[in-house]
């Protein structure tokens, strides 16, 4: 069994309109999303072999409070900032068997949609820092449409 999890960035500053999307910093409210469902994540006690995420400013600050001190091995893809399903199942596909704890970090709307494809589940809404968990029984590089169960799927606004 393998399981991947899709973690949005928490929630961006706008405070500053002349940066580009791609430089633009959490917000306050995001920086404590990100420490609580990092919070979160370690009360379950999972062991993630890799996190593959959008090089973007938002995607790395998430990481940083996310994580804190026990940071997993982080590989920034390129592709995933903008990312179209595809390009996000090709991330995956690329994924070494022996691995079998898995995150990617990204934007809307692919962490959306790549979570209802591989669940087979409707989401009504996957808001900033949104975490999903999904268990597969099948090699990355095979996985298609409703091949996943999604086991949770967590909003901040459930912790606060």
């Amino acid at each position: 069994m393998k399981n991947i999890y899709f973690l949005r960035h928490a929630k961006s500053s706008w405070d500053d309109f002349a940066l580009k999307d791609f430089d633009r910093p959490l917000s306050t409210r995001g920086i404590q999303d990100a420490d609580l469902m990092g919070n979160f994540f370690r009360s379950k006690k999972i062991k993630l072999d890799i996190v593959f995420s959008s090089p973007s400013k938002r995607t790395r600050e998430t990481l940083e409070h996310f994580f804190q001190l026990e940071k997993p091995s982080i590989k920034f893809e390129e592709s995933i900032y903008h990312a179209s399903l595809d390009q996000l199942l090709n991330v995956i596909f690329g994924t070494p068997e022996n691995l079998k704890n898995i995150m990617v970090v990204g934007h809307n709307p692919s962490m959306h949609e790549i979570t209802e494809y591989l669940g087979n589940k409707f989401i009504n809404k996957y808001p900033t820092c949104c975490l999903a968990a999904l268990s597969i029984d099948r090699s990355w590089n095979e996985l298609s449409q409703g091949c996943g169960n999604l086991d949770f799927l967590k909003k901040p606004s459930e912790l606060r």
